[in-house]
């Protein structure tokens, strides 16, 4: 110590050093809304076109699953077969690398690609990385004129996507455009061709062509053949044996692609442009690049067509943290006045140079634990400077002391901080051991509240380095320089302040002692009964957000074109609107739903499925209010349309409070399942059940006249591939006009949307005139010795019977086996026991094969407590083990603990009385506390055990003299942690009222306790096993 004191300026000036990087930090910290928290899901997909689901399950699903299960690292997994396309979703376990897992599925895949049909596509392998909406912007007016801004808007997408801190954006409402070659059966038979001649010719052509180069001796030359480009060149290219030009026999023509999405922002037809930010990025630096290119694109938009800046997380970044950074400023100057009313102006000085300096070198580390400046890191700087406060307030405050008591300059530093380090460092690693824990957490919540405990072990290791040799530095060089006259009341509040030491040690001390069983056991007894109020106490694990937007989910039933769903909405949407004052705005979004605008989206969209986006008056609702008063209005006047109104939550997605999967081999048999279960669950109080299989679609099936085919020679994939192309076609490859990407797809004509289908309408030739191939997929077959005369057409009427009946819309899967998943919501208090006795019933009467599991969001709440459960046990053994070091007793620890119990009792009746929701964060500062509060109880303990193996003084004296020294700084550090965060607990925020509420109740609850039942229990514990202890020694 002494080494440093005689180079404080040195030192000093490599402190301030190390401030400026940590100024620096701070400035260059990403700032976002709420932390990142990383989905760990990969999506495994697969395009089989033309299939229907079982074959899609059967064909692709099954092989696939089949890989991936022998692979270590994936803690779920979920499939959907769906037509022409199978979906698997994999969950990363945690602490898996995802590179080195995804190569390893790739590789599983690439292996089961091997047995898929030959027109299967490649499988897709992709991480679903983090990438939250930035801004949203809505293009609104002519719509002949948004039409044409296909070319301007993907022009505008890579202007964007190439500025730096951009993932990618995504448009909606849009409709692109794709060359649909039509093929006309009556010119096909006037020029004696086949489809199959058609798509071959196709195919071919889209080969490269490469005649090589050729030398003439003197120079090398490339050999070319001059072709026309695009969209011409089809219409030229050449067909069939008899080399037929494609204009001839088709239409090759730029049609609309089939919409995916429809989006109307205020009735008006409109185009979603949304830019979406990647991982780590700063929200306003980036925010501002893109917005700048963006509103250049608006300056230059057609006079029918207006821009609006829809949503920006940047506008949302800058208000929150105004207001956090407000209450962080209200949480420096609480640290100046606190200490300036029990300190001298350079001691309290001293100490917010110190806590100062503890924040800014605490920062400098937080980059490299993948924290970046968000709500929770904030609201973590303003705990911390409450806490910081402590450590430089205990050493200035005994270094005075020291000062007092008539030790030089030098001597008075070192003895300061040598009297109480030991306290310093003790309760100091029992906070960093409270709170590392909480980087154990798993999941979402663990990456919610990561920046939490980061944030205050970074800042309080700091403390406590700083405490230890930047006050006593500071107080060394102005001592050494002239002796001053040490005050006995420093402060504006010294007077007061002395007279309650003296009051405290003099009287309430003294008359504790005289009845330290009545004030030990009492206390305890009044502590137990607090902790009773929890029952009465609100619980909300994450509360929703004070924001204006609210979001409505609508499923309707499978088979619903897109029109019909967005005629439906727009109705419902328009409806709410007029009866309802409140609402200031609305979108929708009819197809796949939000761009994951307002932490919202849909699972198994399609045409049947959109959102809306209600904007309401937050100074006459809010939103549960509104979603209170609509939602079961909404699904009374629509019993058919499955209708789900929800805001924006505080924290990781949550989902159903009970979620029930039944699994099987039969999809038939588990849909009957599924449906009892359905019917018992509303019959005992779910209000509203939906599950992931849907109901069954109307389906027309095509049965196989096996003796006609046989008879003329005809090959049923040569009748399924005609089926295909005269519905839904047959895509082929990308082509590019200039520079522009169009699919090209081959149909042919004769079906007409919203006509009945007849199959006499349409012929194929018998085999002793043309081949059987596989048309429409895969190799074609050569066509037969064609036979003279004209070819011999059979009807496909006479090959098909079609039959009306009812198809799957999908095949779900969980781990392999066929699933579905049921989701119940209800309101009722016993709502998660009544749908587990519904599941109890159901167990008894499944078939052998069959199996019922349950889950939801009270599962998952009811594990989280669970793991915090075993956490905080960890951080009380971790606890005691520090003190139990430090006092080298088994039994002294056990005293400092019950301040921590204290703390808990406070923490409940501050939450009870304050009506204030037991959350997530709640419980975080249930658990802050075990930290916090034992300092108080560490110190004064430490004081007393210093003083008594003096033995200068007798049991009751050194408990006085201790309870004298110490209520100062005990006071005064607990009114700055109180005063920090009172800004915090009057803002209104539902996510860390919570959260100031515990920590401020707490720490008052545990204070006014601690200094009246730790001494009595002390002496208690003294009388007991020290004092016995101390007689064994003497015999």
């Amino acid at each position: 110590m002494q080494y440093i004191l005689e180079r404080s300026k040195l030192f000093i000036f490599l402190i301030l050093i190390l401030m400026l990087v940590g100024v620096y930090t701070f400035l260059t910290l990403p700032q976002r809304e709420i932390p990142e928290t990383p989905p760990g899901l990969v999506l495994v997909s697969t395009i089989l076109p033309g299939a229907e689901p079982e074959e899609v399950e059967t064909s692709i699903t099954n092989p696939i699953e089949r890989q991936l299960q022998s692979i270590d690292g994936i803690a779920s997994m979920n499939s959907i077969s769906a037509n022409s396309a199978s979906i698997i979703t994999l969950e990363i376990e945690d602490g898996v690398e995802p590179e080195g897992l995804i190569n390893t599925i790739q590789q599983q895949t690439q292996r089961a690609a091997g047995s898929f049909p030959d027109q299967a596509q490649d499988t897709s392998v992709e991480k679903l990385d983090l990438t939250f909406p930035l801004v949203s912007y809505m293009f609104y007016g002519d719509e002949a004129e948004l039409a044409e801004l296909e070319g301007p808007l993907a022009d505008l997408s890579d202007e964007v996507e190439a500025v730096s801190g951009v993932a990618g954006t995504q448009i909606k409402g849009l409709n692109g455009e794709q060359v649909v070659i039509e093929l006309d059966g009556d010119a096909l038979a006037e020029n004696q061709l086949q489809p199959f001649e058609v798509l071959e010719s196709l195919r071919q052509a889209n080969q490269p062509l490469s005649l090589g180069t050729h030398s003439d001796g003197e120079q090398q030359f490339v050999l070319t053949v001059q072709q026309s480009q695009g969209i011409e060149k089809l219409r030229e290219l050449q067909v069939g044996q008899a080399a037929v030009p494609l204009a001839d026999v088709a239409t090759v023509e730029l049609a609309e692609v089939p919409a995916e999405d429809i989006v109307t922002f205020e009735g008006e037809q409109a185009i979603s442009y949304t830019v979406f930010l990647q991982t780590g990025q700063d929200v306003p630096s980036v925010d501002d690049r893109v917005s700048e290119v963006i509103e250049g694109f608006n300056e230059d938009l057609p006079a029918g067509i207006s821009a609006e800046r829809y949503v920006s997380q940047a506008e949302n970044v800058n208000k929150i943290f105004s207001s956090l950074y407000i209450s962080l400023l209200i949480a420096v100057l609480a640290v100046l006045v606190v200490t300036t009313a029990g300190l001298t102006l350079y001691g309290a000085f001293a100490v917010a140079l110190t806590v100062l300096a503890s924040v800014l070198i605490g920062l400098i580390p937080i980059p490299s634990l993948g924290v970046d400046l968000n709500q929770i890191s904030v609201i973590g700087l303003i705990i911390a400077i409450g806490i910081l406060v402590d450590d430089s307030i205990v050493v200035n405050d005994n270094i005075q002391r020291r000062y007092k008591l008539g030790d030089n300059a030098m001597a008075g530093a070192i003895n300061g901080v040598r009297e109480v380090y030991p306290s310093i460092v003790s309760s100091s690693l029992a906070i960093v051991v409270t709170f590392s824990p909480l980087l154990l957490l798993s999941g979402g919540n663990g990456a919610f509240i990561k920046a939490l405990p980061s944030i205050l072990i970074t800042t309080i290791l700091a403390s406590t380095v700083l405490s230890i040799t930047l006050v006593p530095m500071m107080q060394y060089l102005r001592t050494k320089r002239k002796k001053r006259k040490i005050s006995d009341t420093p402060g504006f509040l010294g007077k007061p302040l002395e007279k309650l030491a003296q009051v405290y040690s003099g009287k309430v001390l003294k008359g504790v002692l005289k009845r330290p069983w009545l004030t030990g056991i009492g206390g305890l007894v009044i502590a137990t009964a607090l902790l009773s109020l929890a029952l009465f106490t609100p619980f909300e694990f994450f509360p929703e957000a004070d924001r204006e937007e609210v979001t409505m989910n609508v499923r309707l039933a499978e088979g619903t074109t897109i029109e019909e769903t967005d005629a439906f909405i727009r109705e419902v949407t328009q409806e709410v609107a007029q009866e309802d004052g409140d609402v200031n705005e609305t979108a929708v979004f009819t197809g796949e739903g939000l761009p994951n605008l307002f932490a919202s989206s849909m699972d198994n969209t399609g045409a049947n499925t959109g959102q809306v986006a209600f904007r309401i008056d937050r100074e006459a609702t809010s939103a549960s209010a509104f979603i209170d008063k609509w939602e079961p209005e909404l699904r009374e006047r629509y019993p058919d349309a499955e209708i789900f109104l929800d805001t924006i939550v505080q924290g990781p997605p949550v989902g159903a409070p009970v979620t029930v999967t039944a699994t099987g081999t039969d999809i038939n048999e588990l849909a009957a399942l599924r449906d009892t279960l359905e019917e018992e669950m509303l019959a005992n109080g779910a209000t509203v059940v939906t599950d992931n299989l849907g109901a069954a679609v109307p389906a027309i099936e095509y049965v196989p006249e096996q003796g006609a085919l046989e008879d003329n020679g005809i090959a049923l994939s040569t009748v399924t591939n005609q089926l295909q192309l005269l519905t839904q076609g047959v895509p082929l490859y990308t082509l590019y006009e200039g520079q522009t990407p169009y699919e090209v797809v081959l149909k042919q004509a004769g079906i007409t949307e919203g006509e009945p289908i007849d199959l006499a309408d349409f012929s194929l030739p018998a085999s002793n005139s043309a081949a059987s191939g596989d048309e429409a997929g895969g190799e074609a077959g050569p066509p037969a010795a064609a036979q003279p005369g004209p070819p011999e057409l059979i009807g496909l009427d006479e090959l098909l019977t079609a039959q009306e009946t009812t198809a799957l819309a999908q095949v779900p899967h969980k781990s392999g086996d066929r699933a579905i998943t049921l989701r119940a919501f209800g309101e009722a208090d016993d709502f998660e026991a009544q749908m587990l006795d519904v599941v109890d019933n159901a167990r008894a009467d499944l078939p052998a094969g069959y199996e019922l599991s349950t889950g939801g969001e009270n599962s998952d709440q009811e594990a989280f407590f669970a793991e915090i459960g075993i956490l905080f046990l960890v951080v009380l053994l971790l606890v005691y083990l520090v003190i139990a070091f430090q006092f080298k007793s088994f039994g002294l620890p056990f005293l400092v603990l019950i301040a921590v119990y204290l703390g808990i009792s406070g923490a409940i009746l501050g939450l009870f009385l304050t009506q204030t929701p037991l959350s997530f964060l709640g419980v975080m500062g249930i658990v802050s506390l075990t930290g916090i509060v034992v300092r108080n109880a560490v110190v004064l303990i430490d004081f007393v055990e210093a003083r008594r193996l003096t033995g200068d003084f007798n049991i009751e004296e050194a408990i006085i003299e201790s309870g004298y020294a110490r209520i100062k700084p005990i006071v005064l550090t607990s009114l700055t942690s109180i005063v920090a965060l009172l800004p915090v607990a009057f803002s209104g925020d539902p996510l860390f009222e919570p959260l100031a509420v515990t920590i401020i109740a707490g720490l008052t609850f545990s204070g006014l306790f601690t200094l009246v039942m730790i001494p009595a229990l002390y002496l208690l514990f003294h009388r007991i096993v020290i004092a016995r202890k101390e007689k064994k020694q003497a015999a």
